[in-house]
């Protein structure tokens, strides 16, 4: 079998949008070069690849020169799903696989259609689709793979690892190539589940090559395309020269359990606690809530100008209010976008709505700038439940049917602007209330949008009733993840201690009396993650009682 590596590898923007950093250097060697290095210690690869850009050959053969590596050039424009794999992805870059509607990792660095036109010239009965900014790829799981392949190749045509993103990459047989090529899909359709063709999760199938125990559990982007995963292969390089598998797992679980983001990686922004369900039952909505807001339009382009300092920042417009409710929402949704530090714009726009408010000139503020995300809560299939659990004292105030209209001509209007953003996901918070239509929620939703979230019922750290279904935090208790990479900012301009805190008992700062990097490090919060560091969780009664501090 003969196994040639292919890297797309494009020296402008990277497949999520933002800027590509393969020419630069990483401990004084470019990325792109660093990469090929690693992959030329594989010994089960015949030949090496490097797709690039017609602009970008002259650069690219300059970083590449006696690499032995063959550089083809291209002018092929990315495939339409590519468009969507961006903001599906931007919520789940620290691990292989999670992104919205079932994307992977290896739907970043992987055109079908490219790899299948270098096959046309190219004798290989299969290809390692190598994600170019991969500077610690692994040389000997890249063997495995092949070796495992060859073993389990009658029962698969690709192979693939569990190791966090920039480890490994994914082995398809040519003929899978050029099927995708020519149906025009994503590898990550591969792995999604399909509820009219249900199969089998592909980890527990032949083509899922074991890694090492140490990797099992843990996450972090290692590929050299984001701020604040090339702090951490900087960091892990600087530790570790060339470190193995094993050290790299260990160096990784404790690098997620100990550091703290220079600023919070996701921001959620509470734009007012104004809803059009106040009384909804598996969110703490008005009159549990207290009355806040609307947020002034300073406050938030005084966080979008902080946390634009990295470019991998995600903002998400929710809180315990529906923002669509705030009076400026279309100029907050504009002077998000338009804002930028050093010529970096926001990475990740997600707004969390009930939908029931959704006019067109909100939609259209929606689309035109760029919103990534529009996360719906409906909590319910059937409009008789719907109506329940949104509006309990009067069901007929909460119409799903009106709901639904509105999102089919959100969909109308999107396609009219010729544009697949936002990714439209309906969400379910899972109850006892609502269990039993979690299967029709479920598929119902996949099938009409392509994606759909279930989420866990939370009692806030006992401040509401709990309805879930049952208790998911795992034994024994740990630090919690949360309070070193998100935060809350509240619509009166407070930053929570964490986002169970939905009545600001427990804040930690204002923004606009302080920066939002003062208050991330400021003496509460560094209180707070020590003493859950040394396994300390009575701070606050919040944390003694909460049972959300395992979830990302």
């Amino acid at each position: 079998m003969k196994v040639i590596a292919v890297l797309q590898a494009d020296l402008e923007v990277t497949p999520l949008g933002s800027k590509s950093r393969l020419a630069d250097e990483l401990l004084d060697v470019p990325i792109l070069r660093r990469t090929v290095r690693r992959v030329s210690l594989a010994r089960q690869i015949e030949a090496i690849y490097a797709l690039c850009p017609t602009a970008q050959h002259e650069r690219c053969a300059a970083i590449l020169e006696g690499t032995g590596v063959v550089i083809r050039e291209h002018n092929v424009t990315p495939s339409p799903w590519a468009a969507l794999v961006q903001p599906a992805r931007k919520w789940s870059l620290d691990s292989w696989r999670g992104g919205i509607g079932g994307t992977t990792c290896f739907d970043e660095y992987t055109d079908a259609g490219l790899i299948n036109g270098l096959l046309q010239s190219v004798r290989a009965d299969a290809v390692l689709s190598v994600p170019p900014a991969a500077p610690l790829f692994d040389p000997v799981l890249a063997d495995r793979m092949i070796e495992h392949h060859r073993e389990t190749g009658d029962d698969s045509r690709l192979t693939f690892t569990q190791a966090p993103p920039g480890l490994a990459g994914v082995l398809l047989e040519a003929d899978l190539v050029g099927e995708l090529a020519t149906q025009g899909i994503p590898v990550g359709w591969l792995f999604s589940y399909k509820p009219d063709s249900p199969q089998k999760d592909l980890i527990f199938q032949p083509c899922c090559c074991e890694v090492p125990a140490e990797l099992h559990y843990v996450t972090g982007r290692l590929l050299a395309d984001t701020d604040r995963s090339m702090k951490r292969l900087t960091s892990l390089l600087r530790e570790h020269e060339i470190p193995d598998l094993a050290t790299i797992g260990r160096w990784l679980g404790n690098h997620e359990a100990t550091a703290i983001e220079p600023l919070p990686r996701e921001v959620e922004i509470e734009l007012t606690t104004d809803d059009p369900h106040p009384n909804a039952l598996l969110r703490p909505r008005s009159p549990r809530v207290d009355t806040r807001g609307p947020i002034d339009l300073s406050v938030v382009r005084h966080i979008v100008r902080e946390i634009t300092r990295y470019d991998d920042s995600l903002m998400i417009l929710g809180g315990f209010g529906d923002p669509l409710r705030h009076p400026q929402f279309c100029e907050i949704l504009e002077s998000v976008r338009s804002a930028q530090r050093d010529g970096r714009a926001l990475f990740g726009l997600a707004v969390r709505t009930s939908g029931a408010d959704l006019v067109d000139e909100q939609i259209r503020a929606i689309v035109a700038n760029d919103v990534d995300v529009l996360d719906v809560t409906l909590d319910a299939w059937s409009p008789e439940l719907y109506g329940r659990l949104q509006s309990p004292h009067d069901p007929a105030a909460a119409d799903l049917d009106a709901v639904i209209r509105r999102l089919d001509r959100f969909s109308e209007l999107r396609r009219q602007c010729r544009s697949v953003r936002p990714v439209v996901v309906p969400e379910m918070t899972k109850a006892r209330d609502n269990v039993h239509e979690l299967d029709d929620f479920h598929d119902g939703w996949l099938r009409r949008q392509g994606a759909v979230v279930i989420s866990g019922h939370s009692h806030y750290a006992g401040q509401c009733e709990d309805r879930s279904v049952i208790c998911m935090a795992p034994s024994p208790r740990v630090a919690c993840r949360r309070i070193r990479s998100r935060c809350l900012v509240l619509a009166d301009g407070r930053v929570a201690m964490c986002d169970q805190d939905f009545n600001g008992r427990h804040t930690v700062g204002r923004i606009g009396e302080q920066s939002l990097e003062e208050i991330w490090h400021g003496e509460a919060l560094t209180r707070l993650r020590e003493a859950h560091r040394q396994g300390r969780f009575g701070p606050t009664p919040l944390c003694n009682a909460c049972e959300e501090w395992h979830r990302p």
